[in-house]
């Protein structure tokens, strides 16, 4: 394994179990990564006040990338290092295709999550596991007028989330805002779209993040599980895809990790340390 002097790691699917917690085997790799001098940077497509307090309580995070590289945050400060935001024309043009769609329509600006009061107050329609409610009913804040508030905050989106029930559909909208040639269009899971600047993505944090610690590509090693995090592995000197990635998620990599409920992330950190040692 390169000498790596960096870890970027997906949250959701890929470090953490699937009760969203840092297994004690997780953290004592990544203290030891911590005392060898090797960053550890979690890469999520949450905004940053919905990262589990598992990975804000660790004591040794200082940088966070969220929303899918939209924004980059100093986790000691609590404020964004760096943002990039959507541009108020894409926004403008994502509205009325979103507006038309029996789908949930959620908004990040600033680390926070919005969503319309009325869907929040009924999720039942939209097919959602009793998990992903409560994860909702926790972490999105209900507005009002839901759509005017959206279209006057159009310059300071990080990001437009929008989940699907019809995956038939998702296929054809997906298509749609590719077209548009005005965002950058990912997922991090089968029922969602993620809509960000084209100059959002979890590659792109990275590589600036890098560029700020004087690191380079090659000494970064990145974790992944879905389409958010590809670029992300294909930017790292070693990109590891976990056992519960898609087909091609795994064709991109360079190793295959077990799945996140299986330690496969702590030993791949067990690894690099076994080896750098």
């Amino acid at each position: 394994m390169k000498y790596i002097k960096l870890v970027a790691s997906d949250l959701d699917g890929t470090l953490l179990d699937k009760n969203k917690e840092i297994t004690p085997r997780l953290y004592h790799a990544l203290e030891q990564m911590n005392e060898q001098g090797i960053y550890f940077v979690p890469a999520t497509g949450r905004p940053f006040s919905t990262v589990p307090q598992a990975i804000k309580a660790l004591p040794f995070l200082r940088y966070v990338i969220t929303s899918n590289g939209a924004a980059i945050y100093d986790a000691v400060e609590k404020k964004a290092v760096i943002e990039n935001n959507l541009s108020p024309n894409a926004v403008d043009a994502v509205i009325p295709i979103a507006k038309r769609l029996p789908v949930i329509t959620e908004y990040f600006i600033h680390g926070k999550a919005y969503i319309a009061k009325s869907v929040y107050e009924n999720l039942s329609p939209y097919g959602l596991t009793e998990s992903h409610v409560r994860y909702i009913l926790n972490s999105r804040t209900p507005v009002e007028n839901f759509w005017e508030k959206m279209q006057k905050s159009h310059a300071i989106l990080e990001n437009i989330n929008l989940i699907f029930r019809d995956m038939d559909l998702r296929k054809q909208v997906w298509a749609e805002l590719r077209a548009l040639g005005l965002c950058s269009v990912t997922a991090s899971t089968p029922e969602n779209i993620e809509i960000t600047s084209p100059l959002a993505t979890k590659a792109k944090a990275l590589e600036t993040l890098c560029a700020l610690l004087g690191i380079e590509a090659e000494h970064v090693l990145a974790m992944g599980d879905s389409d958010n995090d590809l670029p992300m592995l294909e930017f790292a000197g070693i990109g590891v895809a976990m056992a519960n990635s898609e087909a091609h998620i795994k064709a991109a990599a360079d190793m295959i990790a077990e799945d996140c409920n299986h330690f496969g992330a702590a030993k791949i950190l067990e690894q690099l340390l076994k080896e750098r040692a």
